[in-house]
């Protein structure tokens, strides 16, 4: 076999892989994630700008039971929309407006109430944890500037109490984001997260339902002078999560031995 032939076999062979590898790749899917941008307020009963209570197609997380359902009087999960109330042309809040959509998923608690216990919203999937594949999720953290209401209320919401995502298969927390981009978010803005996971052959938690929960940590931020005077909210939107295949090592194996097969025949 003449050198010329071998290297145009083995390009051809390191061809095959590669378009097998790009096929896999291309393969990535976005699963439901319902409500992801907190648009759908159907049924609900908005206040002003405001929604209370789990947002359609979402669930309180309340593992401390401190929330008292969510809707106040202390604690509150809902949805926002940053408006402005006055002067007109003011954007209150979030001065670029929502990310997606006009609304936003909010996790609200009154000043006094900081350190009592976690708390926000989880949404568990129709998707099952599947073997050998790569989830990532992502999601935009929003840290809320203080502003006034349409109602005229004004919100102390200097500093930022902290936030967690999780992605989990039933009980088996599979990645998380534990306030990564704590201090680096600007008041009034947005910060994507991204968490990745994949799974083998046998991951535990293999079948179960996959779960985000979107957390806020409810801390004080001591970055501030009398933090305690400060109410506390993390915002949370465009949530989505993608799943793609991961080809087994056994076969890449395989490919590697039916080119090097290939490759001696020529």
């Amino acid at each position: 076999m003449h050198m010329g032939s071998r290297a145009r076999a083995a390009t051809g062979a390191m061809f095959i892989i590669v378009a097998f590898v790009v096929t896999a790749i291309a393969s990535a899917a976005p699963l439901t994630v319902a409500n992801p941008g907190f648009e759908d307020i159907s049924g609900q009963s908005p206040f002003n700008e405001f929604t209370f209570g789990a947002p359609n197609g979402w669930s309180l997380y309340d593992p401390g039971n401190i929330t008292a359902g969510g809707a106040g009087p202390t604690y509150f999960v809902g949805t926002l929309t940053p408006t402005d109330p006055a002067p007109p042309d003011v954007i209150e809040f979030f001065p670029a407006g929502a990310p997606q959509g006009v609304r936003v998923g909010i996790a609200f608690n009154y000043n006094g109430s900081a350190g009592e216990g976690a708390y926000g919203l989880y949404q568990t999937l129709s998707d099952t944890l599947a073997p050998n594949t790569h989830y990532e999720l992502s999601v935009l953290i929003g840290n809320i500037a203080a502003g006034y209401s349409v109602s005229g209320d004004y919100f102390p919401l200097d500093g930022f109490p902290g936030y967690r995502v999780e992605l989990l298969a039933g009980d088996t927390l599979l990645a998380v984001d534990d306030n990564s981009l704590a201090g680096s978010i600007p008041e009034g803005t947005f910060a994507p997260t991204t968490l990745s996971y994949t799974s083998g052959s046998s991951p535990l938690g293999e079948g179960e339902n996959l779960t985000i929960r979107l957390i806020n940590l409810n801390q004080l931020d001591n970055s501030l002078t009398n933090p305690e005077t400060y109410d506390l909210e993390v915002d949370f939107d465009d949530v989505q999560l993608t799943a793609t295949p991961v080809p087994e090592p056994a076969a890449f194996s395989l490919l590697a031995v039916s080119s090097l097969m290939l490759i001696r025949r020529r």
